[in-house]
């Protein structure tokens, strides 16, 4: 087949005018998201790149900058990934995972030094388990001296290689992608922007890859975003766990409230995370994700987990878990923590 010339876009990139950009693309990468599923770390323009890549018949993938640092914290990074690219699940056949310096430099700054082959196992196999075809975006130094590459090169490969000779990619017989520039001129974009060549666009047509992982989604789309944000709008944002009681398991629902289409079940003695909570039908609702699916559950079948260490709540502060100013000092109140604590040892953890 013949190469694809494409781009990776995120909000670095600004606003994109895709009517012009899709005159000199065959495909674009968009960035959907970074670190922790909160509302703040889905890219900025996320929705306005795959809205207009839709609109202009643009194939287009994803991917999601790590900033994971165990494989827990990369299973959760996948999904929230697969959360974002399920809204688009009939456009979408691809999710990339990106690690770089930056991801190790956080990772190492709160005290974790992860096994970054291991964990990102953990998120390829978990996107790969959603319907997607996992990628893996990196550059030659990370799979030479961080990666086992023995145990990733089942793996599609996009590799981060500017300006480097065709020998570089030419190494890899698992590339699938070859980012070639980081300097590139598109018509529609203000600037420069990252380059990219594809030796497979199956990648982007939702066929098999020589990997044998089928991308053709199992599902049909999720709830698109409009009504996503009106749930959110409504809601007040907070910060909790809790564990499922009830012995049938809980609905995870479109909406919050039981008039709202059923997306899936959470069996009895799951563990969730509730990032948002209102109330509907008599019921006080959270709003969680669960394999790899965002909805509403009814809290009142859960009961709330034991509370965290001053330690673990200081790291999640500093991935940005908890918001900033205000904001963290009231989501840590509300929650039953004490906040000077928590910030005492945030400001700790920092200064090493």
């Amino acid at each position: 087949m013949k190469e694809w010339k494409g781009i990776d876009v995120s909000y670095a990139n600004s606003r994109i005018c895709w009517e012009d950009a899709k005159k000199d693309v065959d495909f674009v990468i968009i960035r959907s998201s970074f670190g922790s599923d909160i509302p703040s770390q889905v890219d900025n323009c996320f929705y306005q790149n795959a809205d207009g890549c839709v609109k202009n018949h643009v194939p287009f993938g994803t991917y999601h900058f790590a900033y994971f640092v165990d494989e827990k914290t990369a299973k959760e990074e996948a999904d929230f990934a697969i959360r974002l690219a399920n809204q688009y699940r009939s456009h979408i056949h691809m999710i990339a995972l990106d690690i770089e310096d930056d991801s190790e430099r956080y990772a190492n700054s709160i005290g974790y030094y992860p096994d970054w082959t291991a964990c990102a196992k953990v998120f390829l196999e978990r996107v790969k388990k959603a319907g997607y075809q996992p990628v893996l975006y990196t550059n030659d130094s990370w799979m030479t001296y961080r990666f086992d590459y023995q145990q990733l090169k089942q793996y599609p490969l996009w590799l981060a290689s500017p300006g480097a000779s065709p020998e570089i990619p030419a190494r890899y017989a698992n590339i699938v992608l070859w980012q070639n520039s980081w300097n590139g001129r598109i018509s529609g974009i203000h600037g420069n922007v990252d380059t990219d060549i594809c030796y497979h666009d199956e990648l982007f047509t939702g066929k098999s890859t020589e990997t044998g992982t089928s991308t053709k989604p199992e599902q049909p789309s999720a709830p698109a975003h409009k009504e996503e944000i009106d749930q959110l709008s409504s809601s007040a944002k907070v910060h909790y766990q809790v564990k499922v009681t009830a012995a049938d398991g809980v609905n995870l629902r479109k909406g919050a409230g039981t008039s709202y289409a059923v997306l899936g079940a959470v069996p009895y003695g799951e563990t969730l995370d509730i990032t948002r909570q209102t109330t509907g039908g008599g019921y006080t609702w959270g709003l969680t994700v669960y394999g790899g699916i965002r909805g509403w559950v009814a809290l009142d079948f859960t009961r709330k987990v034991s509370p965290k260490s001053v330690d673990t709540l200081a790291k999640e502060v500093i991935r940005g878990e908890w918001g900033s100013g205000e904001e963290r000092k009231r989501l840590l109140t509300q929650a039953g923590y004490d906040y000077q604590a928590v910030q005492n040892r945030v400001n700790q953890l920092m200064e090493h």
